[in-house]
Order: C-alpha cells, then structure tokens, then sequence
C-alpha cells in the first residue's frame, strides 16, 4: 500500500507537539519546575507574617507559571517558523510511503531507503496521523487524510504490521 505524503503546517505542528511532549516527555522539566517553584511559593504564602514573604511567594509563582509559559510560546513559535520555511503553509509532497509486507520503504523522488518492521523502533498510531519512528530521533509522519478514503485500512495495515507476523 503506497501514501503519499503532503504535510501540513498543521499536520508538523502536531507532530512537533507530540514529539516534543509524548515522546520525548519533554514537558516533565517545565512541570518540576513549576511545581518546585510553586512549593516555595506556597511556604512563603504560609509564612505571611514575616515582612515580604508575600512578596517574595508572588514573585516565585509569576516565576514558576511563567517561564514555562514563556517557553511552551517560543517553541510553537519556532514550529511556525520553521513550516513556513519549509513551505508547508499550504501543504507540500514530502515524501512516499510503501507500508509493504515486510518493510516500510520511503522515496523522496531523490533518494529510496527501505526499513524492515521488524527494525522499526515504534509505531504512534493517533486519531488522525501515524509516526513511524525508525530509530528514537527520527520519524516518518504519515497523516491518515494522505490516503484518502482508504485513511481507516491504511490506520489498520500499520496496526497489523506493528503487532509482527501472527
């Protein structure tokens, strides 16, 4: 079964999202900071007797909710960027999958590579797209709306084949 595969700056926003966030647990750090810096500012609200101790809690929550903030905005920002550099505004060819019986290959128009499944370091299957990491830095998008009508029996070929011969 061949897709082929237009992105979206849509379609790499979420994936951004997703790898960021899902698979690379990147939103573990932002919270322990958060909750770190909220803990103290929640000691120092208890102390509100002591002179600035209000204060101090104040400036330790605005701090703890937003750099976080800061950073989650810096980084959806620096998404756009680069799809708009890419040019997927409007949507773009990037590549072709072939989700064969025994590999995934993939071809550009400029170069082919084939991965078997059996190789395939994991298979993301979301409500609209799939990720199909090859190693756990790199990944082929394959959102479901590339295949048309036939978007639900590409969604079950890839549960088939990443559950390996039966």
């Amino acid at each position: 079964m061949k897709v082929q595969v237009r992105l979206s700056e849509r379609d790499f926003l979420k994936f951004s999202m997703f790898d960021a966030f899902v698979h690379k647990k990147g939103w573990l750090r932002p919270a322990l900071f958060a909750a770190s810096l909220g803990a103290a500012a929640g000691v120092c609200f208890l102390l509100r007797e002591r002179r600035g101790a209000v204060l101090l809690g104040a400036v330790l929550l605005v701090v703890a909710l937003g750099l976080p903030a800061a950073w989650l905005l810096s980084f959806v920002l620096s998404v756009r960027r680069q799809a708009r550099d890419q040019g997927l505004a409007g949507g773009k060819y990037v590549y072709t999958l072939d989700l064969g019986e025994k590999e995934l290959a993939v071809d550009n128009g400029h170069e082919r590579a084939s991965y078997p499944w059996g190789r395939i370091f994991r298979v993301y299957r979301r409500p609209d797209a799939a990720y199909l990491y090859i190693n756990p830095q790199r990944a082929f998008l394959l959102p479901y709306s590339c295949a048309g009508e036939e978007g639900e029996a590409v969604a079950r070929r890839l549960e088939q084949l990443s559950q390996g011969p039966q």
